[in-house]
């Protein structure tokens, strides 16, 4: 392990340095990379299979869907793997293939700019449907929805060909141990990035929900055919999932948006940063549980596809045993207070 010149605060691990100087921290935050990225592959390619098989699965919303889908599977399926190669072999083995770590960091950028972007347009979408439903069908259609997706590639491409004129840059952070977005290299763009990337999002999507959820409040007491209630109903639901996957997200990528602002001379410790940005790049394994816990439509396409319920269904099932037999040993207990108490009047008696 070695110390640079520039910042005596950041070291230089090598291969298999982390794990050897900081086992505390190194073995835990591994296997979670390890598992988020088997867990998270699995879901995602649950939620592309799900959509293309599932007929009424196929709708306007769910092109937003697979497209979150297929920004998270570049994070479970290649940067979180090379992440736990990063924290293992060090900076040099990135260091060998020339543009290899940049490339790779580029593409996360892109990738969780798309993320956000698809949950965005997922509750502006849902915004629209609620609230101003005769807008709905100008607004989106298949094609519209096509471009959007595109439109939000272009805004991550955008990010990462401003590097070429000087502006940002991506490489292999030292601290969080991963190619990641160069934070130090322009500061002025890494507030920027961190606005455009987390902060105006959160924003736009925390107003669609608002009203959606005073919209919903409101049109209960006025709804009187059974067609509007099942309408409402589905689209409220599919609200309150996609509103769960937004708290997932901003949850997630606050405290790293905040992070990379707030440490701007590179002070803080190697272990926020790991820990954060190891925080910030879960919420693509856990998506799919999210649609499977909250939307009874996905829950039924995956117990068909993957059996998911024999899994969750047996857990459950133990669970309700537990429960059972604690509250029959409750019950037993009661029942000898009272043969006890019962006896006890008798003898007074």
């Amino acid at each position: 392990m070695n110390l640079t010149d520039s910042s005596p605060a950041e070291l230089i691990f090598g291969r298999y340095e982390f794990v050897d100087e900081s086992p505390a921290v190194a073995i835990p935050i591994l296997i979670i990379l390890v598992l988020a990225s088997f867990i998270g592959t699995f879901g995602n390619s649950l939620i592309f299979i799900t959509i293309i098989t599932t007929k009424n699965l196929q709708r306007l919303e769910c092109v937003f869907m697979a497209n979150l889908a297929f920004s998270d599977m570049y994070i479970t399926l290649l940067a979180d793997p090379l992440s736990v190669v990063a924290k293992l072999e060090g900076e040099e083995f990135f260091d060998k293939i020339p543009g290899f770590c940049r490339t790779v960091a580029s593409g996360c950028t892109i990738a969780c700019m798309n993320s956000l972007g698809s949950i965005t347009l997922l509750s502006f979408n849902r915004y629209v449907y609620i609230c101003h439903h005769k807008y709905y069908f100008q607004i989106f259609q298949k094609k519209t929805c096509i471009i959007m997706c595109c439109c939000l590639y272009g805004i991550g491409f955008t990010l990462v060909l401003l590097n070429f004129a000087g502006i940002g840059d991506h490489s292999f952070d030292r601290k969080s141990l991963e190619c990641i977005w160069d934070r130090l290299d322009t500061y002025p763009y890494t507030v920027i990035f961190s606005v455009t990337l987390v902060w105006i999002p959160v924003i736009i999507v925390g107003f669609s929900y608002l009203s959606i959820f005073l919209s919903v409040h409101k049109s209960r007491q006025n709804i009187k055919h059974s067609s509007s209630t099942r309408k409402t109903s589905y689209s409220s639901g599919l609200a309150r999932t996609l509103f769960i996957i937004y708290a997932v997200f901003t949850t997630c990528w606050i405290p790293y948006a905040l992070l990379i602002v707030s440490d701007r001379y590179n002070t803080f410790p190697h272990e926020v940063h790991i820990y954060i940005t190891v925080w910030a790049h879960l919420h693509p394994s856990f998506n799919w549980l999210v649609y499977y816990f909250t939307n009874t439509k996905f829950q039924a396409a995956f117990n068909r596809i993957a059996h998911l319920d024999k899994i969750f269904g047996r857990c459950r099932e133990r669970q309700s045993n537990e429960e059972l037999s604690t509250s029959g040993g409750l019950q037993k207990s009661e029942t000898n207070k009272h043969h006890e108490s019962t006896e006890l009047s008798d003898i007074t008696k």
